[in-house]
């Protein structure tokens, strides 16, 4: 099969053989697919500077197997290089969708969105700002794969979500209300607050950040399963590191 010119992201790349490499896109027509950039890590190849994350990409690619031969890049538009934490919440997107994802499943709506936070993060210079793009994009892909959240009805009752109550999260059911003392001592408790600031994509508080973000970890992690995320312990070792030299 050959594909000719269609846009795409580079989620991730490694090494194969002496002077090419294993590239993973992400295509707004054919969705996650597997390439072989040859000799892309040769000084003088064409694709230097190419063959990178966080940059809109025309590409053509040749093959009938599950392993792609790229034979042509190069980009369709240009954002702000993402540097510092901003680096790290785009692997952290780029990591979701590799292992989310099916090969060769189609998701355009979701490359567009996946388009449209790369160019949000680099952008956003407010770190709770940058949280919420993170958090919008989370429920985004939910929803795409089937496994949306319902942020505006109590799973039980479908009485409307309310601000000062507290709710839990049912892998199998939903959010729903949690009232009693010991209920809310051993599970994930997060305020009708907070669900309304993942509803709209802003938090007023610091509460409300931890509890969204909690809550997105815990609802991803059960589609993940128990292999954690290889960019969170990146993140994490990176805060512990200038915390530990400030």
């Amino acid at each position: 099969m050959k594909v000719e010119l269609t846009q795409c992201y580079i989620l991730h790349t490694r090494p194969f053989k002496d002077s090419s490499a294993l590239v993973e896109c992400f295509s707004e027509e054919h969705g996650l697919v597997t390439l072989i950039a040859k000799g892309a890590k040769r000084p003088r190849s064409r694709m230097q500077g190419l063959v990178q994350p966080f940059m809109l990409l025309q590409v053509s690619w040749t093959g009938k197997a599950e392993l792609k031969t790229l034979t042509h890049i190069e980009a369709a538009a240009l954002y702000p290089k993402l540097s510092g934490q901003k680096i790290l919440l785009g692997w952290y997107l780029n990591e979701l969708l590799i292992r989310m994802l099916q090969h060769q499943d189609a998701h355009p709506d979701l490359f567009r969105e996946y388009d449209k936070t790369i160019s949000a993060i680099a952008h956003s210079e407010n770190e709770n700002q940058l949280q919420m793009i993170l958090r919008q994009f989370e429920l985004k892909l939910l929803a795409e794969l089937g496994y949306g959240l319902d942020l505006f009805h109590d799973a039980k009752t479908h009485a409307p979500i309310a601000p000062e109550l507290l709710y839990s999260y049912d892998p199998n059911l939903g959010m729903y209300e949690v009232s009693s003392a010991g209920s809310i001592a051993q599970q994930l408790c997060v305020s009708g607050a907070s669900l309304i600031a993942l509803q709209t994509g802003v938090c007023e508080n610091e509460t409300q950040l931890k509890e969204t973000k909690k809550l997105m970890r815990f609802v991803l992690g059960h589609y993940l399963g128990n292999k954690p995320l290889q960019s969170r312990k990146l993140f994490q070792s990176t805060i512990k590191g200038v915390s530990e030299n400030a």
